[in-house]
């Protein structure tokens, strides 16, 4: 009704801006009701859109590298094919309020489509400017990440578009982008003023630790990609706070910042843009939720990167095709490897979406993957709760205050709670 689009475009809901997601969520109620699994599927419809997309950026992407049609459609093919099956993506598909991923990518995949378009056009006109700019609106209203999209655009301003030039060719192009910026501008203003009420309890880090914390999740979150197999729906950050200025902590993420901008600049000045392009890609998109600003208790989260990882399935894919069109690797060779990995990341993904089948195989994944962890086993604690076992409920919220919660007042009220059980059942266990 009337007052609930008002309310979804001027307020801040659980302390995000995001209206276009409560839109989506509201036209899912008011076609499934509170039917949870119809809610799903509407995010797997989304996945496969952005699926979709993505092939169709690919192709475009390397038509304009004036690369050949077979490889353009092989490669494109095995990035959407990576992306769809990719158990990195298990978090932003299979949690439900995590709409907001597969949500934003989709108009964000489609303003790069269309800006693509648009520079190709001789005369373009007045519509062909405003739907990269219309998707973008789209998007930032889904997701404030998409604020990375108008320096994407200039990332792809400088290859595969080639209008870069010089300093001044640059700046004029930032200025052509300046309705993206004021826009985006003040997304980050809103964000930063909602965001700023999350998790009140939670201790914030200094800026040198967020700052180490942001340059480890850059090689995080590549080894995960590429070796996914301890995936877990929550990282911790370490227990130790003086832990994250330790070399063991900052030196892989330094280290590969360090090779990887020297080298791709090296080999742009070269006239070799695809590194600069992949490399520039995900780290803009990584940006925003790096860890750089420090909202809630994770180190970081696999839906983070749902966007992000679109560099890195092309980089894939770009390996695999090139291997046996460029290297001489036989075709059967680069096939059975193509049909091994893909049958790898299938496996992975599967056994992750068992862990998101509810809060219990959530929070018990946690626990087995961060045992001394406070947050997983308060958590886990409450999932107990839900179903009735207080037992095992009372002595995970226990566990967790041993190990640091600052959550006293959870556990008191769920022992207070334990013993009025015992009473009722005559000073017997409540449940085993």
């Amino acid at each position: 009704n009337a007052n609930n689009l008002v309310s979804i475009f001027t307020e801040a809901h659980r302390a995000n801006w995001h209206p276009v997601v409560l839109l989506s969520h509201a036209l899912d109620f008011s076609v499934f009701g509170d039917d949870a699994g119809k809610h799903h599927l509407t995010n797997l419809a989304l996945h496969c859109i952005n699926v979709l997309l993505l092939y169709w950026l690919v192709v475009n992407l390397l038509t304009r590298f004036h690369q050949t049609n077979e490889f353009s459609i092989w490669v494109a093919f095995l990035t959407a094919l990576i992306f769809a099956l990719h158990p990195q993506h298990v978090e932003s598909v299979a949690w439900v309020v995590e709409r907001k991923d597969v949500l934003y990518t989709a108009f964000a995949l489609a303003s790069l489509l269309t800006y693509l378009r648009l520079n190709t056009l001789a005369n373009a006109k007045f519509r062909d400017h405003a739907w990269p700019f219309l998707f973008f609106c789209l998007s930032i209203s889904a997701k404030p990440m998409a604020v990375t999209i108008p320096v994407v655009m200039l990332i792809l301003d400088i290859a595969p578009l080639n209008r870069v030039r010089n300093l001044n060719s640059l700046f004029m192009l930032g200025v052509e982008k300046l309705h993206y910026i004021v826009l985006s501008a003040v997304i980050v203003l809103v964000t930063l003023s909602t965001q700023s009420e999350a998790m009140p309890g939670t201790a914030k880090l200094p800026v040198w630790a967020s700052t180490l914390n942001a340059i480890d999740n850059s090689w995080f979150y590549v080894t995960h990609y590429f070796w996914p197999v301890k995936l877990s729906p929550f990282y911790p950050y370490p227990q130790e706070v003086s832990y994250l200025a330790s070399w063991r902590f900052w030196l892989p993420g330094s280290a590969f910042l360090t090779v990887m901008t020297v080298s791709t600049l090296v080999l742009l000045k070269r006239g070799y843009t695809w590194p600069f392009l992949l490399f520039a890609f995900y780290i803009v998109t990584l940006l925003p939720v790096s860890g750089l600003i420090h909202v809630g208790p994770a180190k970081g989260t696999d839906h983070y990167v749902y966007l992000a990882t679109v560099p890195l399935s092309l980089l894939t894919a770009l390996a695999i095709v090139a291997a046996w069109t460029r290297l001489g690797v036989s075709r059967l060779v680069a096939s059975i490897f193509s049909v091994t990995y893909i049958s790898f990341l299938l496996l992975i993904t599967q056994v992750q979406v068992s862990v998101w089948n509810n809060p219990l195989s959530l929070w018990t994944r946690v626990t087995e993957l961060h045992p001394s962890d406070p947050y997983g086993h308060r958590n886990l604690a409450a999932s107990y709760v839900q179903i009735g076992n207080w037992d095992l409920a009372l002595q995970h919220a226990e566990l967790s205050l041993k190990l640091g919660s600052p959550d006293e007042a959870y556990v008191i009220k769920l022992r207070t709670e334990y013993e009025r059980l015992k009473v009722d059942k005559g000073n017997s266990e409540p449940n085993r």
